[in-house]
């Protein structure tokens, strides 16, 4: 009895600890696999795309320059206090000058009217911010794209990879026919011979699948930012129903939409308004001042006293009108025409080459969603006869030639299936990038 006590205690430690060294498995598992699906994807390259992140500089950088030139229209308030010691000067400038001078002061100083001029450029500065936050979301939809062009890479070579590992399944299954015949006496030794060459020559086919693949991985890695000691699954696989699309509704959502164009369109903006500032610093500029001062003078005193200071006030207005200036305001309105032609024609250049785009991503996603039809139509026929052809060969009314072509054929419409499913997402994914309203965009 003591001894079944003793071996039944033993055995609940063994469980126990074996349930705890299973857990630690399952956990530690867990955190070196990272199963990972499309969004999440293309959420971590968001997330770890440098690019974004200098994007996101710089326009911090355009709304430091749209609060410089803002500043223009606002209130310019100083203080100031000099204390003077003059140390020399002649006995004939006695009555002008003191030993010891005191002046504490504040100034201020409003624009009241510049013909446009600050106005104008405060409105090509802003324009600018605006054309910088839609550059930005641009490269977004740039990242985005490249993060679906990587995971649906890495979908291609796990899929060609299964079907390289598939066909070397069947050659191994067809092998077995062989032997199957062999023993029945029906099968001669070329049969043999060529049945273990097919079987040799699928290896190099799926050890070149599986590189392709792992290579397709460590791209994902690098555009997800994910560390080389965690081993990445896939989740989801390409789906092989796809919605129709107008081309019309398409041209009118990218002319709407595209960041791109809308950023070239704040940039035509921006510019436009530059020339108008530049035009307008050819007129006179008024502004109000005021100052109010505390300041006396003593030969006596080096800190002066109360009764030594006195109260000074003053404000008017003052009117600057630009005469010669050395042809600065003409360079820089060349400047800015040159700036707004150069934006015009940007915005034409990258508007045809966008519509281009367009047009080619939205025929080739027509063109394979008509070949996947086929595809799964000849794939679904090539099983049926693999499979037949199987049957008779294992009868002896037909050759192991026969049997090879018919798999081989088999394989090929299943790669030929994987391929136009990956160039449907890819051409799908482009056209969502020209059309996409979905903006990270703030209002200034």
């Amino acid at each position: 009895m003591k001894k079944l006590s003793v071996f039944i205690t033993s055995l609940s430690t063994i469980v126990a600890l074996t349930f705890n060294v299973g857990a630690y498995a399952d956990n530690s598992r867990e955190e070196t696999v990272l199963k990972i699906s499309l969004e999440e994807t293309v959420q971590r390259a968001l997330d770890t795309s440098e690019e974004l992140k200098i994007k996101d500089s710089e326009i911090k950088k355009s709304k430091g320059v749209y609060g410089e030139v803002r500043s223009e229209a606002l209130p310019h308030i100083s203080g100031q206090s000099v204390w003077t010691n003059n140390m020399d000067y002649p006995d004939k400038a006695t009555g002008k000058y003191h030993d010891h001078s005191l002046d504490n002061g504040i100034s201020a100083s409003q624009l009241i009217w510049s013909f446009g001029k600050v106005m104008y450029a405060i409105d090509s500065a802003k324009n600018a911010v605006e054309a910088t936050r839609l550059n930005r979301e641009a490269s977004r939809q740039d990242v985005i794209f490249a993060a679906k062009l990587s995971y649906y890479s890495c979908l291609l070579a796990k899929n060609t990879l299964s079907i390289a590992e598939k066909s070397y399944a069947d050659v191994l299954e067809n092998k077995k026919l062989i032997g199957q015949r062999s023993y029945g006496g029906r099968s001669s030794k070329y049969e043999i011979v060529k049945i273990n060459a097919d079987v040799a020559a699928r290896i190099p086919a799926v050890n070149e699948a599986r590189t392709q693949f792992d290579a397709a991985i460590e791209t994902l890695r690098r555009v997800i930012d994910v560390d080389f000691d965690r081993k990445i699954e896939l989740e989801g696989n390409f789906q092989e129903q796809y919605t129709d699309f107008n081309y019309e509704t398409l041209v009118s959502a990218m002319y709407a939409y595209e960041p791109s164009l809308q950023g070239l369109e704040k940039s035509i903006d921006s510019a436009e308004a530059s020339v108008k500032s530049k035009y307008a610093s050819f007129l006179p500029t008024i502004s109000a001042f005021a100052s109010m001062n505390y300041k006396g003078d003593s030969n006596e005193n080096s800190f002066l006293k109360k009764d030594e200071l006195d109260n000074y006030s003053a404000a008017g207005l003052k009117v600057s009108i630009p005469i010669w200036e050395g042809g600065i305001k003409e360079a820089q309105l060349s400047q800015a025409k040159a700036n707004k032609e150069i934006a015009v024609l940007r915005k034409k250049q990258v508007e045809r080459n966008l519509l281009l785009e367009l047009k080619k991503a939205y025929l080739e996603y027509q063109q394979y969603k008509d070949n996947l039809k086929a595809n799964i139509e000849a794939v679904s026929l090539a099983e049926e006869a693999f499979k037949q052809t199987q049957e008779m060969f294992s009868s002896g009314q037909v050759s192991i030639t026969d049997l090879n072509i018919a798999e081989l054929s088999l394989t090929n419409q299943r790669l030929n299936k994987e391929a136009t499913l990956y160039n449907i997402n890819i051409t799908l994914s482009k056209i969502e990038k020209l059309i996409t309203e979905k903006y990270e965009h703030e209002k200034l």
